[in-house]
């Protein structure tokens, strides 16, 4: 055989070589997962307009429904991408179709999946996309949200590392007391005369449910640790009767339902799987059922280290969602039976009243939850002998702007705007000087609200004791019902 027949040959072998591995990779490409993913979206979409004919009335109408449907079912498969502005592509909803967006301010055509989320964006295949993903498809817990709330984008900086102090809310968030339970731990020691006076037993970052003796040894310990320290703390605590655990900034910012399962569009996440929020969304606008996942759960006591469940947990869990429910279920869901609380308590969501500091951390660690309060009553209500504190708005670095790009129902703001300012020193936006009244904006659904004043009333506040006992001395009407006034 001569050189050259044996270099054809050669060159044969490898042509044939070549055109297999192309018709393997064709094969193994049109049989992708990723086609399963998108033929099974297009087959969601399909029922859901199935479900709406009966309820189609007109020629017309019903011609168009039909049409749709036709669309849907000659649809094909295709690599789905998103273009970033600096001209890096993603890939990650060529599985993910139908996925929600995750809020106005976190635009996915600006910043992408993976500056949160972490991964391979460019990889159609589960296991490499998936491969490196912060916190495991859960970017908010706290181990990871330096890497990806923290992080940056081609759209600026992200919450930390930020030149003022309150938009680094990863960094403050590893100082509150809902990430560290420090004031549990600190109060129950307190109260067993452990430590006294109380003191700051842990640093930023660390949580009580960790300590190694955090009861010195003592024969409630195990019980302490279990029913008290383990749970609700946003470093994976386990929520009350669920089989989820908190995940950070994704316990308060991504709204769940009853059973934590998913009723969004995208197929990839099982709705019947517990552990996700009810749509993969971002929000500000955190409705008191949201912190009840945690609070208002039932008593812990202190004297046993038990826990008991509120005994109407299940009719709680039964009732309409905060914007169907009326004032009665209100008054009954909101808090734990036998507890005392004002009217404004019933009005309004918990987010209403405490500030970004005291639910975010303000840098500092602190003994109890009274010791973080940064809001009084009188902060809102003046008090006998004065209004309260007026801050005008007369510059655009202002933090009450940041609201309006991140809450669509934020009352309009303008240049010379009088807001609140707390007598700590911190800015309520949402309260508003109108016509010589003070008005507060719900922020779930930007209701408005007149703010009596203790000024010139018959309220005979001191305003140097300001606990919720010594308001609630008067102003109770958990004792009556709301659709009374509760006056």
């Amino acid at each position: 055989m001569t050189k050259r027949s044996r270099l054809m040959i050669l060159l044969g072998l490898a042509i044939i070589f070549c055109l297999t591995m192309v018709f393997l990779s064709v094969r193994s490409f049109s049989s992708s997962p990723w086609q399963d993913w998108q033929r099974k979206y297009f087959q969601a979409q399909i029922t859901e307009l199935q479900g709406t004919m009966p309820m189609v009335h007109g020629e017309e109408q019903v011609k168009k429904l039909d049409q749709e449907i036709k669309d849907w079912q000659e649809k094909k498969p295709t690599v789905q991408e998103i273009r970033l502005s600096n001209g890096r592509v993603e890939r990650c909803i060529t599985c993910h179709m139908g996925i929600e967006e995750i809020s106005a301010s976190h635009p996915s055509a600006s910043i992408g999946c993976t500056a949160c989320h972490g991964g391979n964006s460019l990889s159609l295949d589960e296991l490499t996309a998936h491969e490196g993903m912060y916190g495991g498809g859960h970017p908010g817990q706290l181990e990871v949200s330096r890497l990806s709330c923290g992080g940056s984008t081609e759209v600026g900086q992200c919450h930390s590392g930020n030149r003022q102090e309150a938009d680094n809310q990863v960094d403050l968030l590893t100082t509150s007391l809902m990430a560290s339970k420090g004031g549990e731990l600190s109060m129950s020691r307190y109260m067993y005369g452990l430590d006294i006076p109380p003191r700051v037993l842990l640093k930023p970052g660390e949580t009580a449910a960790d300590l190694e003796s955090p009861f010195n040894h003592r024969a409630e310990e195990q019980k302490f640790q279990q029913n008290c320290l383990a749970v609700c703390h946003l470093s994976g605590g386990e929520l009350p009767g669920q089989q989820v655990q908190a995940n950070g900034c994704e316990s308060c910012h991504v709204l769940s339902n009853t059973e934590h399962t998913y009723e969004g569009k995208d197929v990839t996440i099982p709705q019947s799987k517990p552990g996700y929020g009810i749509s993969h969304s971002l929000t500000v606008q955190i409705p008191y059922t949201q912190c009840n996942q945690c609070h208002n759960q039932g008593d812990y006591h202190v004297d046993t280290m038990d826990f008991t469940p509120r005994p109407d947990l299940d009719r709680v869990k039964a009732s309409p969602s905060p914007d169907k429910e009326t004032l009665e279920t209100r008054w009954k869901n909101v808090y734990s039976p036998g507890l005392v609380f004002t009217k404004c308590e019933v009005n309004l969501d918990c987010i209403d009243c405490h500030t970004r500091k005291e639910v975010m951390g303000d840098g500092k660690m602190h003994v109890s939850e009274w010791d973080a309060l940064q809001i009084q009553c009188r902060d809102c209500h003046g008090s006998p002998v004065g209004q309260p504190i007026e801050w005008e708005i007369t510059d655009k670095s202002d933090m009450a702007w940041s609201q309006t790009r991140i809450n669509p129902v934020f009352p309009p703001l303008s240049m010379g705007d009088v807001i609140l300012k707390t007598v700590k020193g911190e800015e309520l936006p949402y309260v508003r000087l109108e016509d010589d009244k003070w008005y507060t904006y719900r922020k779930t659904n930007g209701e408005k609200y007149l703010i009596p004043q203790v000024i010139d009333s018959q309220c005979r506040q001191d305003p140097d004791k300001q606990s919720s006992d010594d308001c609630h001395k008067c102003h109770d009407v958990s004792k009556d019902k709301p659709s009374s006034g509760g006056e």
